[in-house]
């Protein structure tokens, strides 16, 4: 059992009344704003040890529950009024990863907050989209011309909306990785193999299990920098607990999948970190028979670099390790994210204006 206080009450709730106070201390620094509490809330429910628990961390863990289930609540009425500002667009829209899960009510879906809404949609419907949100009260965060060209022309995604009376941030993607990334997924059968939910009498879409899996291994092993995303991790062990659970088949499925997808290394870190961190009981050979994994030397690097970054620090403690493994996992993103010259035109860019910004407060 892994030492750490954290690893240890995800992978084993039942063993949290046995934590010390400086544990739940050091714990609760760590965790509070970044959205793991709501699953060791979950958790110690699930294993039935919350009245054992500090009488301090049963009120934390009762506040985020309200939270979590407002959250819930809310990620379902926006996707009703999502689909209901569409309904005059001819096309299929798929819900992502945290509204997705809350309208599947999925376990993953427990216990978690999500701050924004994800929507994915053919790459040729985007003006009509774009223009029926924007009728409904969608409106684009403020970015310079440059940005804005950086999300229409190279980006998986447009630039970031967000409501104007509700606040609410939407995403609306075409794709789930940059157009000039190293992967190209097959959008197309993304779309084509959607499941539908009903949503208050719409009908609303999700990935199906196998491409829900591959789409959160992506985020966050070939469009993220990684750094303190634990949660996203748990998010994939969850996922895979619940689909294998009700699909005998299920890995099998996942492995064929990720050869149409091209996704074989990502998952491939996905699972090798799961098991390592979290306990996921991945089946003997799968990890060996995904295309394009690692080689020895690659896979001892990430070894050393991704548990210091993925682990929350403690806010009050410079971990200089961790520091170091975020920054190089952070390069290792925008270069699995853009071509040589390209990402080499973009830095420079953006290095310019962060000059500029700098003169200017000067």
């Amino acid at each position: 059992m892994t030492p750490d206080p954290l690893l240890r009450s995800l992978r084993d709730p039942a063993s949290m009344p046995t934590l010390k106070a400086a544990d739940w201390t050091g714990m609760m620094q760590r965790i509070r704003p970044r959205a793991l509490l709501g699953k060791l809330a979950r958790g110690a429910a699930d294993a039935g040890v919350n009245g054992l628990l500090p009488a301090a961390v049963q009120r934390q863990f009762a506040s985020i529950g309200r939270l979590c289930d407002y959250n819930d609540e809310h990620l379902k009425a926006e996707a009703f009024l999502v689909l209901h500002a569409l309904r005059e667009v001819d096309t299929k829209v798929l819900f992502l990863k945290g509204a997705a899960y809350a309208l599947l009510d999925l376990k993953v879906a427990r216990g978690r907050v999500s701050s924004d809404v994800d929507i994915l949609v053919p790459r040729d419907r985007l003006p009509a989209v774009e223009q029926a949100l924007g009728a409904a009260g969608w409106l684009g965060l403020k970015l310079d011309p440059y940005d804005q060209h950086y999300y229409r022309e190279w980006m998986h995604e447009l630039p970031p909306l967000q409501h104007q009376y509700r606040a609410t941030v939407m995403d609306v993607h075409h794709t789930i990785l940059p157009l000039t990334g190293r992967i190209r997924p097959d959008v197309e059968a993304l779309l084509r193999d959607a499941v539908p939910v009903e949503v208050m009498g719409r009908t609303a879409h999700v990935l199906q299990p196998t491409d829900m899996v591959i789409h959160a291994a992506l985020h966050l092993f070939q469009d993220g920098d990684l750094a303190e995303r634990l949660r996203e991790l748990v998010d994939l062990h969850e996922l895979v607990g619940e689909f294998a659970a009700s699909d005998g088949l299920f890995w099998d499925r996942l492995a064929e999948r990720s050869r149409l997808h091209g996704a074989g290394r990502p998952l491939f870190y996905a699972f090798h970190f799961a098991r390592r961190l979290l306990g996921t009981p991945v089946p003997d050979g799968f990890l060996a028979g995904l295309q394009g994994r690692p080689g020895p030397a690659a896979l001892a690097v990430m070894d050393m670099l991704v548990p210091a970054a993925l682990l929350p620090s403690h806010p009050d403690r410079v971990q200089m390790g961790a520091a170091l493994a975020r920054r190089l996992l952070f390069m290792r993103s925008h270069w699995l994210r853009m071509p040589p010259l390209l990402l080499a035109r973009h830095l420079g860019i953006k290095g310019r204006d962060a000059v500029k910004r700098r003169l200017r407060r000067a």
